[in-house]
């Protein structure tokens, strides 16, 4: 098979500028793998690639995370379940909403046995977004109390998890909360003021660390 079924984009639009085509299945280069995509996530980046707001080069396969199996490469990773996302993806280069994806095989990761491909293929983004954020710049430490605001989106809840890890205490904030949150306390702040609870639960001495993983609602200034 010489060409692949994959989501395309020619103009900056709504999700009505997208189309799947029939292109030409990539051919990996010295270094890089072959991989059958088996799941791909969608992330809000995706979105604004889409809608033009950051500018990838046209036309363009849109995409970051995937999970799926290795069908070209060197003997080391030849038919390994592997999981990842990459620089550039659906920017500079095509990214993952396709069937196959030709990436650096210093870009690969095992995938772990635990997971199902649907689950490895939405930590990509979140979790290396919070875990840069809270880890790398912010070096949060145990017994450190952290409040996360936009806590019920997909890396406010990495951001929660990370969090915990690290053995600190989480409050969550939100607009809206569907689901049940795994932060310590969860502040809705549709119906809660956000600096009064925050006052309340820390003895006013406020939090070590408070991030914003998206300028959402719940995260402007009073």
């Amino acid at each position: 098979m010489t060409t692949m079924r994959a989501i395309r984009f020619s103009a900056f639009g709504p999700p009505s500028v997208l189309s799947v085509e029939d292109i030409a299945k990539p051919v990996p280069q010295a270094g890089e793998a072959l991989v059958k995509v088996d799941a791909s996530a969608i992330n809000p980046s995706d979105v604004k690639f889409v809608s033009g707001v950051f500018s990838p080069t046209l036309p363009r396969t849109p995409g970051r995370d995937y999970a799926g199996t290795v069908v070209a490469a060197s003997s080391r990773w030849a038919g390994k379940s592997v999981w990842g996302n990459g620089a550039g993806f659906g920017i500079g280069r095509d990214g993952s909403h396709a069937q196959f994806v030709a990436v650096p095989e210093d870009w690969l990761s095992e995938m772990p046995a635990n997971l199902s491909v649907e689950q490895a293929a939405t930590v990509g983004v979140p979790f290396v977004t919070a875990w840069y954020a809270l880890v790398v710049a912010s070096d949060i430490r145990a017994g450190e109390t952290v409040l996360i605001t936009g806590a019920a989106g997909a890396v406010g809840r990495a951001a929660i998890q990370i969090a915990h890890w690290k053995k600190a205490r989480v409050i969550g904030a939100d607009i809206n909360m569907s689901q049940d949150s795994e932060a310590d306390v969860f502040i809705n702040t549709k119906t809660k003021d956000l600096p009064t609870m925050v006052a309340a639960l820390t003895e006013n001495k406020g939090v070590n660390l408070c991030w914003t993983p998206s300028a959402g609602r719940s995260s402007s200034p009073r």
